[in-house]
C-alpha cells in the first residue's frame, strides 16, 4: 500500500527534473559561414560556392543570350537585344538599317530619309517614278529624264544633227567634211565650194584674189573696212573686201545670222562712239544687202569702245580697236544636204 502511494510522487519528481534540465540546455547554433564571400550566409545562399547578389539569393545573374540583360528581366532570353527593348533584338527584315517598327517598306531595302523605302531612280538621273519617262536611261529633267539620242555618236544630238546617220563634226551640224569641188579645201572653209580652186586662195580660182577667210567663229578680213573720219560713209577702198564678203556669204547660206559688229577706240565720248559704231555696222549691212544678201541674214550692232582687242595707249592699238567684224553663228541652223 505504501509503494502504491510513492509512485505518483516519484513520477512527479522525475518530470520536474526533466523540465528543469531542458530549460537550461543551450540552443543549437545556426551556421555562420559564407564560402563564396558574397555577403550572403551559406544557410541563405542558393549558390553558396558562387558569388551572387541578394536579389538572386546569392546566385550570379543568368544571361543566356549574352546581351547584358539578365534572364529574369529579359523578354527574349535566347535572342540578344538592347536593354531599351527589354533584351529583344531590333527586327530589320530587309536589312536596310531601318527597324521594321519604323520601316514603311519593311520588306524592301530603302533609306532612312524615306522611312526605309527605296529611291525610285534606277538610272540615277535625279528623276523618280512617273516623272522619269526613261527610267532605265539617264537624262536631264528638261527632257523628262530621257537622254539625247545620238545615233552616229558624233557628239551632236539627233534632234540637231543634219546627218544623224553619219559621224560628223559639231561645226558642221553633225555632218562629215565634204569637198564638193574636189580641190582639197573642205566645203565649210571653201570660199568657192562649187568651183575647184587653189588651196592658198581659199579654194577659189587664182584669178579672184580672196580678201576673206572663213574661220570657225567669224569671217577673217584681209583688208580693213574704212570710213570717212567721224562718219559712217564707206571709203571706196573698202568696197572690194565687202564684195568678197557678199560672194562668200551667198555661197554659204548655212551661216545665218551673221552679226556685223562696229567698234571704236576709247577716245571721245563713249555714248557718241557707240552710236557711231552702230551707224558704221548698219552701213556695212546695208551695202551687203545691196549685193543680194537677204536682210534677215544680217544683224548690226555697235559696241563703241567696250570691246577692245589691243591697248588704247598706243596709236597702233587704237587703230586695231577701230574695226568692223563679221561674226558667224556658233551653231548654224540645220540645212539639208550641206555642201551640195
Amino acid at each position: 500500500m505504501t509503494h502504491v502511494r510513492l509512485r505518483p510522487a516519484l513520477l512527479t519528481l522525475v518530470l520536474g527534473a526533466l523540465a528543469l534540465g531542458c530549460a537550461h540546455a543551450p540552443e543549437e547554433a545556426r551556421p555562420t559561414g559564407d564560402d563564396d564571400g558574397d555577403g550572403i550566409l551559406n544557410a541563405d545562399d542558393a549558390c553558396p560556392n558562387t558569388r551572387g547578389a541578394s536579389a538572386t539569393r546569392g546566385c550570379p545573374p543568368k544571361d543566356t543570350d549574352g546581351d547584358g540583360v539578365d534572364d529574369s528581366v529579359d523578354k527574349c532570353v535566347r535572342l540578344a537585344g538592347p536593354a531599351s527593348r527589354e533584351g529583344c533584338p531590333v527586327r530589320d527584315v530587309d536589312g536596310d538599317g531601318v527597324e521594321d517598327a519604323r520601316d514603311t517598306c519593311p520588306r524592301v531595302p530603302g533609306v532612312l530619309e524615306r522611312q526605309g523605302c527605296p529611291i525610285e531612280d534606277l538610272d540615277r538621273d535625279g528623276l523618280e517614278g512617273e516623272a522619269d519617262k526613261c527610267p532605265e536611261e539617264a537624262g536631264p529633267a528638261s527632257r523628262d529624264g530621257c537622254p539625247e539620242k545620238d545615233a552616229d555618236s558624233d557628239g551632236v544630238p539627233d534632234a540637231d544633227d543634219a546627218c544623224p546617220e553619219q559621224e560628223g563634226l559639231p561645226a558642221l551640224r553633225g555632218c562629215p567634211e565634204r569637198d564638193s569641188d574636189g580641190d582639197s579645201v573642205p566645203d565649210q572653209r571653201d570660199n568657192c565650194p562649187r568651183e575647184p580652186g587653189a588651196v592658198d586662195n581659199q579654194g577659189c580660182s587664182p584669178k579672184q584674189k580672196q580678201l576673206v577667210a572663213i574661220r570657225q567663229d567669224k569671217l577673217e578680213l584681209r583688208e580693213r573696212i574704212l570710213f570717212d573720219s567721224n562718219t559712217a560713209k564707206l571709203l571706196p577702198s573698202s568696197l572690194p573686201v565687202l564684195d568678197n564678203v557678199a560672194r562668200v556669204l551667198l555661197s554659204h547660206p548655212e551661216h545665218t545670222p551673221v552679226t556685223v559688229e562696229g567698234h571704236t577706240d576709247n577716245r571721245g565720248d563713249a555714248e557718241a562712239s557707240r552710236a557711231l559704231s552702230l551707224s558704221r555696222a548698219e552701213a556695212v549691212r546695208d551695202y551687203l544687202v545691196q549685193q543680194g544678201l537677204p536682210p534677215e541674214r544680217l544683224d548690226a550692232r555697235g559696241y563703241g569702245p567696250d570691246r577692245p582687242v589691243a591697248s588704247n595707249d598706243t596709236s597702233m592699238g587704237r587703230e586695231a580697236n577701230r574695226r568692223v567684224e563679221l561674226m558667224l553663228p556658233t551653231h548654224a541652223p540645220r540645212v539639208k544636204n550641206p555642201g551640195r
